[in-house]
């Protein structure tokens, strides 16, 4: 077959069908992207539900307790919000343990390149360090909600004034307050330099 060349009424009934088409096409792609989106905006929930990240996050996430005027310190109400709060940050640190037992129990480290192996390793003990890290915090969450049990949650183990709602809700496992903290850490800083 042999190519004619065009002429000019060709080439410009050419150009005029072409855009007409694009515009169909880019109808129908965007009518195929809407249901797209909103099947991924289910899948994405519940994982969002289940990941923990971190104890910075967590804290931040922490609904301010009310005070009320005249409110006793460690009523009924106070309690049941620091236990809720400790409870479901135990059950977070716990979900985090039991995946890191199982992503130990599942490696497969079969790495034919020696880089890709280290690479493995150092994630996995950056991993375990933070697990450790966790295990600790937990033993500390654990203390708490016992101390709660017992109503020592909230007043100072050193000189037993009460701890502050607002520096529990920071740091829900504090055992002193803000002053023997304070003078706790300055002994530790001319102790270890």
């Amino acid at each position: 077959m042999v190519k004619k060349p065009l002429k000019n009424k060709e080439i410009a009934v050419a150009k005029k069908a072409a855009p007409t088409k694009k515009a169909v096409a880019k109808k129908a792609v965007a009518k195929k992207a809407a249901p797209t989106k909103k099947a991924v905006a289910k899948k994405a929930a519940p994982s969002q539900q289940k990941s923990y990240g971190g104890d910075a996050q967590f804290l931040a996430s922490i609904k301010p307790y009310a005070l009320k005027k005249n409110e006793k310190y460690m009523n009924a109400k106070q309690r049941k919000h620091f236990l809720s709060i400790l409870e479901s940050w135990q059950t977070q640190l716990q979900f985090e343990q039991d995946r890191t037992a199982d992503k130990i129990q599942d490696n497969v480290s079969n790495f034919p390149d020696e880089a890709d192996r280290a690479t493995h390793e150092e994630e996995f003990t950056l991993e375990l360090r933070t697990r450790e890290r966790e295990r600790k915090l937990l033993s500390k969450i654990i203390e708490s909600i016992d101390d709660l049990k017992v109503d020592d949650y909230g007043y100072c183990a050193s000189c037993g004034i009460e701890v502050g709602i607002r520096r529990l809700e920071a740091r829900p496992t504090a055992t002193r307050c803000i002053d023997c903290k304070t003078i706790e850490e300055i002994h530790e800083r001319q102790k270890y330099g």
